[in-house]
């Protein structure tokens, strides 16, 4: 009985230490003392300020000052890099916007990286807007779109839209809704009025591109499934504003006043000459400082025929900021520029990302390093809490934000790492809006600041500076080629880190690759991942087998010896021990698989959550939704509609998701099965009660498996079936003769018996049996 206690307690504790491998416990939020209340009350009452100066009469800045009426009358606008057509050699289609002059949109091009969620047709992020007049107002077409093949344009206004008979539309609602019914591969007629005439468009749409900057207000809807409320603050990325001018220094709590550089609509100008691929400048002025601040960004494009390389380092966007003094007189200030926000949430009720640190992982996370220093790891639920101090060092290397397969990152554009002085603090915040609630914080829209030193500048002078933007997929090979200072030993391939199992998991990766590159399937590339590992286990499965056989043999025996030593635990562990010594038998060799396998396993599983591969790669095809993500889990059915929200929000042990997943069901019946097939009839009352704790904890194992990646149940799967037909098909070993006496003495008698009850008997001279030593009258 000890011992079935024993096996339970450790099984127990396995499973439990699992679980909290695949689900990190989350740090406590920290509450916001009275201080933190009032400082962030102050800062939105300074924010109002500015945005009610920015609503003065044009001519006039924040401060009242006369100003250049053309910085005061920018309207909003949209403006695009690159493309999302992979045939002209970009790698991403980038949509700026004017206002702040910042990033609005990142959607990668490549079809390896389209979006999870989202598959239904796609005609292109167009910015619509509902102006006064008919229809939809088109904000912006980005190159490579569907809709930027069909002949539209920034200024069209969309009137009416559908298959073959279009309908009217009014709201984007109607737009939604009319769009939601063509799938990916139809057609879709669009009547759009330009310069006052009607024109009819046709537009095929396609797959939904992967956002890896979007507005953090889709990223809540796609959460919550409703629009974010309307007071919900989704900042663009890479905006810059100054913390110092002159003898004025800001706060997080207050901003300088009258420097309107987040906020403000900066005109657009002449890109300046030289550098490869497009490029797009921005200019604002200060008024009354004689600063003018000015911001250009430049996409890469990858050489023509190198245009399909996977791995070429063409996933770049560059920034550069000056600041220049045109004024009389010299200026002191510092600047402050914000990272990316808005990365892809995907998967938010399955996904686990892998973390350096103990608990507190998000979806997205945040990760500098400085030179002569290890990468740090700031998790989503520790920046949202206030808890995440400012990375410490000199001269940064590196610092972005991470996703589960991609990251967007910035490297100071230096040729040795002691020139990026300037950058005195860097650290991670929160973008925009909050999250409200405590368990929200593994949602955080993290982004990263960077905030300079004081420069003093003549009139005449100007400071710059140049900032890399990575921002792509965590492939290692495409990584390392992004160095800072170019230092093999500071590139962005911190961002891709297996934890635990790091080697196994780089090993089964390996192997995943090798035999996808054999077969082009990586479903049946697991498959055969199993087999291999499966066949290398044979002769530990075999060794199994004959230690079960023995220990069953022995059965008998080791219940006389559990009866006599009834009350002392000593001597019967000795006579237990003398057994399994006379027999060669190891009771623990029926656990040596399952240690085998765990490191496997666990590999396996970070593997699944690393590899940007194996996300997106199908079972069966994109065609078919079920299966279509390895990485993910099966999803066959979607129960949303009838399910509460207590399961389908998919945080917790027993919130299941908003999917039926049947891989995992059908992986915890192969192990009952399993356990039904081979496991012995139960002797006695307390080893049918252990039986029955095996079936309630595959039922436990069943929800911890439910929403691991079905790449992983296809594994298991596999390997159950290849252990049933192994034990099945193959002769199983010999059962051993042993010994069936009473006493506790397992040493052989003087004449070979057994020291059993019965004499060993040998064939007569007729065939029959007679006793060696038959007993003789006296």
């Amino acid at each position: 009985m000890e011992r079935r206690f024993l096996t339970f307690l450790v099984l127990s504790f396995g499973i439990m230490a699992v679980w909290q491998i695949l689900n990190p416990p989350k740090p406590p939020a920290k509450k916001p003392d009275a201080a933190a209340a009032a400082a962030e009350d102050e800062k939105e009452e300074a924010v109002a300020a500015d945005e009610a100066a920015g609503d003065k009469p044009a001519g006039q800045d924040a401060d009242g000052d006369g100003a250049d009426d053309a910085e005061a009358a920018q309207p909003l606008e949209f403006v695009t890099l690159g493309s999302i057509d992979p045939a002209t050699g970009y790698r991403m289609g980038v949509t700026l916007t004017n206002q702040g002059a910042a990033v609005h949109r990142i959607e990668l091009s490549s079809a390896r990286y389209q979006d999870l969620h989202d598959r239904r047709g796609y005609l292109g992020q167009l910015e619509l807007t509902v102006g006064n007049g008919e229809g939809l107002l088109v904000g912006n077409v980005i190159p490579g779109s569907p809709a930027a093949v069909a002949s539209m344009k920034t200024g069209d206004r969309i009137v009416e839209a559908g298959g073959e008979k279009p309908e009217k539309i009014a709201t984007l609602e109607d737009f939604q809704k009319v769009l939601g019914a063509i799938r990916p591969g139809q057609e879709a007629t669009l009547v759009v009025l330009r310069d006052g005439q009607r024109q009819s468009l046709t537009a095929k749409l396609g797959r939904r591109p992967l956002e890896l900057i979007r507005p953090e207000s889709e990223n809540v809807a796609l959460r919550t499934g409703k629009p974010a409320p309307l007071d919900f603050v989704s900042p663009p990325s890479f905006l810059m504003t100054l913390t110092q001018l002159g003898d004025k220094k800001a706060t997080d709590a207050k901003p300088l006043a009258g420097v309107d550089l987040e906020t403000a609509n900066w005109r657009r100008i002449d890109a300046p000459a030289g550098g490869d691929g497009e490029v797009v400048s921005f200019e604002r002025k200060l008024a009354g400082s004689g600063l003018v601040v000015t911001k250009t960004y430049r996409l890469r494009k990858a050489p023509e025929k190198e245009a399909d390389g996977a791995a070429l380092p063409a996933y770049d966007l560059t920034v550069e900021v000056a600041v220049r003094n045109d004024g009389e007189a010299k200026q002191d200030f510092a600047y402050q520029l914000d990272g990316p926000n808005g990365l892809p949430i995907e998967g938010w009720w399955y996904a686990t990302k892998i973390g350096r640190n103990w608990g507190g992982v998000g979806l997205r996370d945040v990760i500098g390093r400085y030179f002569n220093g290890d990468p740090t790891q700031f998790g989503a639920a520790t920046v949202a809490a206030g808890d995440a101090k400012p990375l410490e060092g000199a001269n940064l290397a590196y610092m972005g934000v991470d996703a589960q397969y991609f990251c967007v990152a910035l490297i100071p554009n230096v040729e040795k790492p002691e020139q990026s002085d300037w950058v005195i603090q860097a650290r991670s915040v929160v973008a925009g809006t909050p999250p409200s609630t405590k368990p929200d914080g593994r949602f955080a829209n993290v982004s990263t600041r960077f905030v300079s030193k004081p420069f003093n500048l003549e009139p005449g002078d100007a400071v710059r500076h140049s900032y890399t933007v990575f921002s792509g997929p965590k492939r290692p090979d495409l990584l390392a080629e992004y160095k800072a200072a170019n230092e093999p030993n500071y590139s962005l391939s911190d961002f891709v880190y297996y934890g635990w199992f790091g080697a196994v998991a780089k090993t089964m990766l390996g192997l995943l690759h090798f035999f996808y590159g054999i077969v082009g399937n990586y479903g049946i590339a697991i498959i055969m991942l199993t087999v291999l590992v499966r066949g290398c286990m044979f002769p530990v499965s075999r060794g199994q087998a004959k230690s079960m056989a023995k220990m069953q043999a022995l059965k008998p025996e080791m219940d006389r010896i559990k009866e006599r030593y009834k009350g002392d635990q000593q001597k019967q562990a000795a006579a237990m021990q003398d057994l399994y010594r006379k027999h060669s038998v190891n009771p623990l060799a029926g656990c040596l698989p399952a240690l085998i396998q765990l490191p496997i396993f666990l590999g396996l599983y970070r593997g699944l959550a690393v590899d940007v591969e194996l996300r997106q790669a199908p079972l069966f095809g994109d065609s078919i939704r079920w299966c279509s993500n390895l990485a993910a889990p099966d999803m066959l059915y979607d129960w949303s509609w009838f399910m509460p929200d207590a399961v389908t929000s998919g945080q917790g042990m027993f919130a299941l998701g908003p999917y039926l997943n049947v891989l995992p069901l059908v992986t915890v019946a192969l192990f009952l099965l399993q356990q039904k097939l081979f496991m012995p009839e139960p002797a006695n009352e307390q080893a049918a009660m252990q039986q029955k704790i095996m079936k309630y904890m595959m039922v436990f194992m069943g929800l911890m498996f439910y929403k691991v990646p079905s790449g992983l149940c296809l594994y298991f799967i596999a390997s159950s079936l290849w252990g049933i037909a192994e034990k099945k098909m193959i002769p199983p070993p010999a059962t051993p003769v042993v010994g069936t006496g009473t006493s506790t003495d397992l040493s052989p008698t003087r004449n070979g018996g057994s020291g059993g009850k019965y004499p060993e008997k040998r064939p007569g001279k007729n065939g029959d049996s007679r006793n060696r030593n038959p007993k003789r009258k006296r």
